[in-house]
Formats: C-alpha cells, sequence, structure tokens
C-alpha cells in the first residue's frame, strides 16, 4: 500500500495566529523597537504575527499497509511481540506581512501513558529526521527496511510493499528522538520568506500488544522575527480554552 501525501491540510485540528510566549516577551520587543528607532506598537507587532495551523494525525495500523502474505519475515516477528502504528502530523505556517517570519519553529509529539492500564506506547522511529539544506521541491518515497526503519528509496520503487510519497523538505530540519516518548521535529529556512507553508511528519509508534488506545500531547512553538526583532511565540487559543492542553486520539 502506497500513502500519498496531501498538499494541503484536509482536516485542521487547530489554527490560530501566533502570539509572545508571555507579556514580557512581547514588552522585551517593545523596547527594542523603541531603541532601534522603529515605529510600531506591541498592538501593530500581534495583528501581523503569522498563521499557524495543526492538523488531525491520521494513523494506518502497520498490518493494513502490507497486503496478506507479503509482511517481511522480520516484520512478522516484530508485529507477534507488539503493536506498531504509523501517526503521520501536520502543521503549516502562513504569513501575514513581509516584515514577519517564522525564523524557527518546533512540533513536539508526547505520547501518553494509557489511562488505565498505565501502559507507555513509544516512538520506534520517525521520519524526517535531519534535513542539512533546503532542497530543490521534488518527490521523496520513503518505506520501512526490515528492521522498522524509514528509509528513503532511490527513483526506482523496487521491490517494497508499503510506502509514502513525501514532498521534499523545503526548510532545514532537525529531528529528535527525546526521550522516546516525545519525539519533536525543528525547522528553520535561511530564506528571507522563512519557515512557510504545510509541514508533514511520520512517526511509527510501538505500543504493548493490545492497547487499546493511544493517546498524545501537541505542542507547537516558534521564533517570530518582526522587524528585526525575535519574538517567542506559541499558538494563540480561544479565551475558553486558554491554557488547556491539546491532547488527540491516535487510535482507539
Amino acid at each position: 500500500m502506497w500513502i500519498t501525501t496531501p498538499e494541503i491540510i484536509e482536516q485542521i485540528l487547530l489554527e490560530g495566529q501566533l502570539e509572545p510566549v508571555s507579556d514580557d516577551a512581547l514588552q522585551q520587543s517593545a523596547r527594542d523597537w523603541r531603541s532601534r528607532g522603529v515605529k510600531l506598537t506591541s498592538h501593530d507587532a500581534l495583528r501581523i504575527l503569522p498563521v499557524v495551523s495543526i492538523g488531525q494525525p491520521e494513523t494506518w495500523p502497520l498490518n493494513d499497509l502490507y497486503a496478506p502474505k507479503t509482511l517481511p519475515r522480520p516484520i512478522r516477528t516484530k508485529l507477534k511481540q507488539a503493536d506498531f502504528y504509523l501517526v503521520r502530523f501536520s502543521c503549516s505556517f502562513r504569513p501575514l506581512h513581509e516584515e514577519s517570519r517564522v525564523e524557527w519553529a518546533r512540533f513536539c509529539v508526547n505520547l501518553l501513558p494509557h489511562p488505565t492500564t498505565g501502559a507507555h506506547p513509544m516512538a520506534f522511529d520517525f521520519y524526517p529526521q535531519q534535513v542539512m539544506r533546503e532542497e530543490t521541491k521534488r518527490q521523496i518515497k520513503v518505506t520501512l527496511s526490515p528492521l522498522l526503519k524509514f528509509q528513503e528509496l532511490e527513483a526506482s520503487l523496487g521491490s517494497a510493499e508499503f510506502g509514502f510519497e513525501n514532498p521534499a523538505h523545503v526548510p532545514i530540519i532537525s529531528a529528535a528522538l527525546g526521550t522516546s516518548f516525545d519525539p519533536s521535529w525543528d525547522y528553520r529556512s535561511d530564506s528571507t520568506s522563512g519557515v512557510l507553508g504545510t509541514r508533514w511528519m511520520y512517526l511509527l509508534v510501538k505500543a504493548p500488544k493490545g492497547l487499546a488506545s493511544g493517546q498524545a500531547r501537541l505542542e507547537l512553538e516558534a521564533d517570530v522575527l518582526v522587524r528585526g526583532t525575535r519574538i517567542a511565540a506559541k499558538v494563540r487559543r480561544q479565551p475558553d480554552q486558554a491554557g488547556a492542553q491539546l491532547i488527540v486520539s491516535l487510535w482507539g
């Protein structure tokens, strides 16, 4: 089974304008603008911060991605010991003004223990990982090795039974597995437009055999450059959602 990555997020979970992480961060930025003679009020700065969207995660049980009797033997062995799920995450960045751009952003997935049993799924592998330069626009084909590790394919699909097509990596990416429970992806761009457009992230989750459900807490933070001043930012939430954690169901 081959999965095609959409061009846009089809089901948006959360969308909002970025806002400073604290009043102190905004006040510090205002002082910096005044010291450099930049005529920009805090109110005007808030109005031009970029908009961020977070998509609803999509999940496929690993068994469903292979045709009957085509599962490689090493993968069949692993599936007898644990359950595996392929999860696709997404976020997007949209600038509102040419003088306000996302310089750096981090998308983090915190896998949560089961609320009843305490069993904890873990990140077995993730994609993309390290991209040290911005690439020209092209499609990248990715599959799983017999050891259940993501690997990019050459131009020919070869004999791969499963995989997905992913857009080329325009921002520079640095990903980290953390404690195996909180993988994250960092994005930055050297271009004058900053980090923009839709980003897709894939996670292979390993869960204890028979774990009925899985949940994760999603987080997104960013550094926004406004008139030469860097502002630490987060996604703005509705008043009734302020302080609430963004917890999503992955399966079950």
